[in-house]
Protein backbone atom coordinates (compact mmCIF):
# COMPACT_ATOMS: atom_id res chain seq x y z
CA UNK A 1 0.00 0.00 0.00
CA UNK A 2 1.31 3.44 -0.96
CA UNK A 3 1.48 6.04 1.80
CA UNK A 4 1.22 9.83 1.83
CA UNK A 5 4.54 9.99 3.68
CA UNK A 6 8.01 8.88 2.58
CA UNK A 7 10.78 7.31 4.64
CA UNK A 8 13.11 10.20 3.79
CA UNK A 9 10.74 13.06 4.68
CA UNK A 10 8.16 11.41 6.95
CA UNK A 11 9.47 12.93 10.19
CA UNK A 12 9.40 16.47 8.78
CA UNK A 13 5.97 15.95 7.21
CA UNK A 14 4.40 14.66 10.42
CA UNK A 15 5.96 17.26 12.72
CA UNK A 16 4.82 19.96 10.28
CA UNK A 17 1.27 18.66 10.47
CA UNK A 18 1.38 18.19 14.25
CA UNK A 19 2.81 21.47 15.38
CA UNK A 20 2.45 20.57 19.06
CA UNK A 21 5.23 17.96 18.85
CA UNK A 22 8.36 19.52 20.33
CA UNK A 23 10.67 16.63 19.47
CA UNK A 24 11.47 14.82 16.23
CA UNK A 25 10.15 11.29 16.44
CA UNK A 26 11.89 9.07 13.88
CA UNK A 27 9.47 8.21 11.09
CA UNK A 28 10.46 4.54 11.21
CA UNK A 29 9.03 4.45 14.75
CA UNK A 30 5.69 5.79 13.51
CA UNK A 31 5.42 3.98 10.18
CA UNK A 32 3.49 0.95 11.44
CA UNK A 33 0.92 3.28 13.03
CA UNK A 34 0.77 5.35 9.82
CA UNK A 35 -0.21 2.20 7.91
CA UNK A 36 -2.96 1.42 10.42
CA UNK A 37 -4.24 5.01 10.40
CA UNK A 38 -4.19 5.06 6.60
CA UNK A 39 -6.37 1.95 6.50
CA UNK A 40 -8.82 3.69 8.87
CA UNK A 41 -9.11 6.64 6.47
CA UNK A 42 -9.48 4.34 3.45
CA UNK A 43 -12.33 2.56 5.20
CA UNK A 44 -14.07 5.93 5.58
CA UNK A 45 -13.52 7.51 2.15
CA UNK A 46 -12.87 4.48 -0.06
CA UNK A 47 -9.70 3.38 -1.83
CA UNK A 48 -10.61 5.18 -5.08
CA UNK A 49 -10.66 8.56 -3.35
CA UNK A 50 -7.50 7.79 -1.37
CA UNK A 51 -5.69 6.80 -4.59
CA UNK A 52 -6.51 10.23 -6.04
CA UNK A 53 -4.54 11.78 -3.17
CA UNK A 54 -1.65 9.39 -3.85
CA UNK A 55 -1.58 10.44 -7.52
CA UNK A 56 -1.31 14.10 -6.50
CA UNK A 57 1.29 13.39 -3.81
CA UNK A 58 3.55 11.61 -6.30
CA UNK A 59 3.54 14.49 -8.80
CA UNK A 60 6.71 16.56 -9.03
CA UNK A 61 4.68 19.77 -8.97
CA UNK A 62 1.37 20.06 -7.14
CA UNK A 63 -0.91 23.10 -7.47
CA UNK A 64 -2.27 24.85 -4.39
CA UNK A 65 -5.72 23.27 -4.50
CA UNK A 66 -4.30 19.77 -4.65
CA UNK A 67 -1.95 20.61 -1.79
CA UNK A 68 -5.10 21.32 0.21
CA UNK A 69 -6.46 17.92 -0.87
CA UNK A 70 -3.28 16.13 0.24
CA UNK A 71 -3.34 18.02 3.55
CA UNK A 72 -6.98 17.09 4.16
CA UNK A 73 -6.19 13.38 3.75
CA UNK A 74 -2.83 13.38 5.55
CA UNK A 75 -3.86 15.42 8.59
CA UNK A 76 -6.17 12.81 10.23
CA UNK A 77 -3.66 10.08 9.35
CA UNK A 78 -0.89 11.95 11.16
CA UNK A 79 -3.03 12.62 14.25
CA UNK A 80 -4.25 9.03 14.48
CA UNK A 81 -0.71 7.70 13.96
CA UNK A 82 0.56 9.70 16.93
CA UNK A 83 -2.51 8.77 19.04
CA UNK A 84 -1.70 5.11 18.54
CA UNK A 85 2.04 5.58 19.06
CA UNK A 86 2.05 7.85 22.13
CA UNK A 87 0.88 5.31 24.77
CA UNK A 88 3.72 2.96 23.82
CA UNK A 89 6.25 5.77 23.88
CA UNK A 90 5.20 6.93 27.35
CA UNK A 91 6.95 3.90 28.81
CA UNK A 92 10.37 2.40 28.19
CA UNK A 93 10.08 -1.27 27.24
CA UNK A 94 13.22 -2.89 28.64
CA UNK A 95 14.57 -6.30 29.68
CA UNK A 96 13.60 -5.32 33.20
CA UNK A 97 10.01 -4.72 32.14
CA UNK A 98 8.16 -1.50 31.43
CA UNK A 99 9.65 1.56 33.09
CA UNK A 100 8.54 5.19 33.22
CA UNK A 101 10.56 7.48 30.99
CA UNK A 102 12.01 10.40 32.99
CA UNK A 103 14.58 12.71 31.44
CA UNK A 104 16.53 15.42 33.25
CA UNK A 105 14.43 18.46 34.19
CA UNK A 106 11.24 16.57 33.37
CA UNK A 107 8.60 14.87 35.46
CA UNK A 108 5.82 12.50 34.62
CA UNK A 109 2.40 14.15 34.08
CA UNK A 110 -0.51 13.46 36.37
CA UNK A 111 -2.96 10.88 35.07
CA UNK A 112 -5.69 13.50 34.61
CA UNK A 113 -3.32 15.45 32.31
CA UNK A 114 -2.72 12.35 30.20
CA UNK A 115 -6.46 11.69 30.06
CA UNK A 116 -7.19 15.26 28.99
CA UNK A 117 -4.55 15.11 26.27
CA UNK A 118 -5.87 11.76 25.02
CA UNK A 119 -9.38 13.24 24.80
CA UNK A 120 -8.05 16.31 22.97
CA UNK A 121 -6.16 14.14 20.47
CA UNK A 122 -9.24 11.99 19.86
CA UNK A 123 -11.41 15.05 19.30
CA UNK A 124 -8.79 16.56 16.97
CA UNK A 125 -8.76 13.33 14.97
CA UNK A 126 -12.53 13.36 14.50
CA UNK A 127 -12.47 17.05 13.60
CA UNK A 128 -9.76 16.37 10.98
CA UNK A 129 -11.86 13.55 9.51
CA UNK A 130 -14.87 15.87 9.42
CA UNK A 131 -12.80 18.52 7.61
CA UNK A 132 -11.68 15.84 5.14
CA UNK A 133 -15.24 14.76 4.32
CA UNK A 134 -16.39 18.37 3.91
CA UNK A 135 -13.44 19.02 1.59
CA UNK A 136 -14.36 16.00 -0.52
CA UNK A 137 -18.00 17.13 -0.63
CA UNK A 138 -16.99 20.55 -1.93
CA UNK A 139 -14.12 19.73 -4.28
CA UNK A 140 -13.89 16.11 -5.46
CA UNK A 141 -16.59 15.25 -7.99
CA UNK A 142 -15.78 11.53 -8.11
CA UNK A 143 -16.33 11.30 -4.34
CA UNK A 144 -20.02 11.99 -4.93
CA UNK A 145 -20.28 8.77 -6.95
CA UNK A 146 -18.89 6.53 -4.21
CA UNK A 147 -20.95 4.29 -1.98
CA UNK A 148 -19.49 6.11 1.04
CA UNK A 149 -21.06 9.39 -0.14
CA UNK A 150 -24.40 7.96 -1.26
CA UNK A 151 -24.89 5.71 1.79
CA UNK A 152 -27.55 7.99 3.30
CA UNK A 153 -29.34 9.14 0.17
CA UNK A 154 -32.08 6.53 0.48
CA UNK A 155 -32.95 7.55 4.04
CA UNK A 156 -35.58 10.04 5.21
CA UNK A 157 -32.75 11.93 6.98
CA UNK A 158 -30.34 12.45 4.09
CA UNK A 159 -27.86 15.06 5.36
CA UNK A 160 -26.26 16.38 8.52
CA UNK A 161 -28.28 19.55 8.03
CA UNK A 162 -31.49 17.47 8.11
CA UNK A 163 -30.30 15.91 11.36
CA UNK A 164 -29.54 19.34 12.85
CA UNK A 165 -33.20 20.30 12.40
CA UNK A 166 -34.03 17.86 15.23
CA UNK A 167 -30.83 17.61 17.27
CA UNK A 168 -27.68 19.74 16.80
CA UNK A 169 -24.56 17.85 15.73
CA UNK A 170 -22.81 20.95 14.39
CA UNK A 171 -23.47 19.89 10.77
CA UNK A 172 -20.78 17.26 11.31
CA UNK A 173 -20.56 15.08 8.19
CA UNK A 174 -18.41 12.50 9.99
CA UNK A 175 -20.82 12.10 12.90
CA UNK A 176 -23.73 11.92 10.49
CA UNK A 177 -22.09 9.03 8.59
CA UNK A 178 -21.46 7.28 11.91
CA UNK A 179 -25.13 7.73 12.87
CA UNK A 180 -26.43 6.47 9.51
CA UNK A 181 -26.63 2.78 10.55
CA UNK A 182 -28.86 3.79 13.46
CA UNK A 183 -31.08 5.84 11.13
CA UNK A 184 -31.37 2.90 8.74
CA UNK A 185 -32.10 0.50 11.56
CA UNK A 186 -34.94 2.69 12.83
CA UNK A 187 -36.54 2.88 9.39
CA UNK A 188 -36.30 -0.87 8.79
CA UNK A 189 -37.24 -2.12 12.26
CA UNK A 190 -39.53 0.56 13.66
CA UNK A 191 -40.96 2.83 10.96
CA UNK A 192 -41.77 0.38 8.18
CA UNK A 193 -43.73 -1.91 10.54
CA UNK A 194 -45.91 1.00 11.70
CA UNK A 195 -46.52 2.59 8.30
CA UNK A 196 -46.95 -0.55 6.25
CA UNK A 197 -44.97 -1.19 3.08
CA UNK A 198 -47.20 0.76 0.68
CA UNK A 199 -47.27 3.94 2.79
CA UNK A 200 -43.57 3.62 3.64
CA UNK A 201 -42.56 3.28 -0.03
CA UNK A 202 -44.95 6.06 -1.05
CA UNK A 203 -43.45 8.54 1.41
CA UNK A 204 -39.94 7.59 0.31
CA UNK A 205 -40.88 8.31 -3.30
CA UNK A 206 -42.71 11.57 -2.56
CA UNK A 207 -42.38 12.94 1.01
CA UNK A 208 -44.64 15.88 0.15
CA UNK A 209 -47.73 13.62 0.12
CA UNK A 210 -47.82 13.77 3.93
CA UNK A 211 -45.22 16.20 5.26
CA UNK A 212 -46.49 16.05 8.86
CA UNK A 213 -46.02 12.28 9.00
CA UNK A 214 -42.61 12.48 7.33
CA UNK A 215 -41.56 15.08 9.92
CA UNK A 216 -42.43 12.66 12.73
CA UNK A 217 -40.65 9.80 10.94
CA UNK A 218 -37.50 11.94 10.74
CA UNK A 219 -37.81 12.94 14.40
CA UNK A 220 -38.15 9.32 15.54
CA UNK A 221 -35.19 8.29 13.37
CA UNK A 222 -32.96 10.98 14.87
CA UNK A 223 -33.71 10.07 18.48
CA UNK A 224 -33.46 6.34 17.75
CA UNK A 225 -30.04 6.80 16.13
CA UNK A 226 -28.79 8.84 19.10
CA UNK A 227 -29.94 6.17 21.56
CA UNK A 228 -28.26 3.58 19.35
CA UNK A 229 -25.05 5.64 19.09
CA UNK A 230 -24.59 6.39 22.79
CA UNK A 231 -24.01 2.69 23.46
CA UNK A 232 -21.60 2.30 20.54
CA UNK A 233 -19.75 5.51 19.61
CA UNK A 234 -17.22 7.67 21.42
CA UNK A 235 -18.62 10.84 22.98
CA UNK A 236 -15.63 12.67 21.48
CA UNK A 237 -17.31 12.33 18.08
CA UNK A 238 -19.93 14.86 19.17
CA UNK A 239 -19.08 18.58 18.91
CA UNK A 240 -18.07 20.08 22.24
CA UNK A 241 -21.03 21.27 24.27
CA UNK A 242 -23.60 19.15 22.40
CA UNK A 243 -23.80 16.56 25.18
CA UNK A 244 -22.98 18.73 28.19
CA UNK A 245 -25.19 16.64 30.41
CA UNK A 246 -23.24 13.54 29.46
CA UNK A 247 -19.61 14.61 29.71
CA UNK A 248 -18.44 16.25 32.92
CA UNK A 249 -15.03 17.73 33.53
CA UNK A 250 -12.98 15.83 36.06
CA UNK A 251 -9.70 17.17 37.37
CA UNK A 252 -8.78 14.05 39.30
CA UNK A 253 -8.75 11.61 36.39
CA UNK A 254 -11.40 9.61 34.61
CA UNK A 255 -14.13 7.75 36.39
CA UNK A 256 -14.19 3.99 36.30
CA UNK A 257 -15.20 2.22 33.10
CA UNK A 258 -18.35 0.96 34.74
CA UNK A 259 -19.37 4.50 35.64
CA UNK A 260 -18.71 5.67 32.05
CA UNK A 261 -20.88 2.90 30.70
CA UNK A 262 -23.65 3.78 33.15
CA UNK A 263 -23.57 7.41 31.97
CA UNK A 264 -23.78 6.35 28.34
CA UNK A 265 -26.76 4.11 29.01
CA UNK A 266 -28.49 6.83 31.03
CA UNK A 267 -28.21 9.31 28.14
CA UNK A 268 -29.33 6.60 25.70
CA UNK A 269 -32.39 6.04 27.89
CA UNK A 270 -33.40 9.72 27.57
CA UNK A 271 -33.17 9.53 23.79
CA UNK A 272 -35.09 6.25 23.86
CA UNK A 273 -37.96 7.92 25.73
CA UNK A 274 -38.05 10.62 23.04
CA UNK A 275 -38.14 8.22 20.11
CA UNK A 276 -40.74 5.94 21.73
CA UNK A 277 -43.00 8.93 22.39
CA UNK A 278 -42.59 9.96 18.76
CA UNK A 279 -43.38 6.43 17.58
CA UNK A 280 -46.66 6.63 19.52
CA UNK A 281 -47.50 9.84 17.68
CA UNK A 282 -46.72 8.13 14.37
CA UNK A 283 -49.01 5.22 15.27
CA UNK A 284 -51.84 7.65 16.06
CA UNK A 285 -51.33 9.52 12.80
CA UNK A 286 -51.28 6.30 10.78
CA UNK A 287 -54.44 5.04 12.51
CA UNK A 288 -56.29 8.23 11.57
CA UNK A 289 -54.93 8.09 8.03
CA UNK A 290 -55.95 4.45 7.54
CA UNK A 291 -59.42 5.17 8.91
CA UNK A 292 -59.84 8.08 6.50
CA UNK A 293 -58.72 6.01 3.50
CA UNK A 294 -60.32 2.73 4.60
CA UNK A 295 -56.90 1.11 4.41
CA UNK A 296 -56.39 -2.27 6.04
CA UNK A 297 -52.81 -2.89 7.15
CA UNK A 298 -51.77 -6.51 7.44
CA UNK A 299 -50.57 -7.34 10.98
CA UNK A 300 -46.82 -7.76 11.37
CA UNK A 301 -45.86 -11.37 11.93
CA UNK A 302 -43.01 -11.84 14.38
CA UNK A 303 -40.79 -14.88 14.21
CA UNK A 304 -37.96 -16.03 16.46
CA UNK A 305 -34.46 -15.08 15.38
CA UNK A 306 -32.36 -18.19 15.83
CA UNK A 307 -29.17 -16.13 16.07
CA UNK A 308 -30.09 -14.43 19.35
CA UNK A 309 -32.68 -14.30 22.10
CA UNK A 310 -34.66 -11.40 20.65
CA UNK A 311 -37.63 -11.35 18.28
CA UNK A 312 -37.22 -10.03 14.78
CA UNK A 313 -39.47 -9.14 11.87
Amino acid sequence: MKLLFTDATGTLEITTLLGFLDVDIPYENLKAKVITATNDVINLIGKETYDLAILEYEKEEVDEQNLDFIFAVRNPIAIQSYRKYAPHNDLAHTNAGRLARLEDNQKSPFQWQVDKDNEALERSYYEALDDLIKYLDANIDSWKETKQYTATHNLFIKTASDFDDFFPIGNSRLLFLKLAPGLRRCENQEIKARLGKDLFDGLKEDPTTNEDLVYKVKEASVYFSLAWAMRRLSVQLFPEGVLQGYKSDRIYGKASKAAENNEAYQVAAYFEIDYRNTLLEIEQMVTVLNRETNTIVEPIQFKPNTNNKFLSL
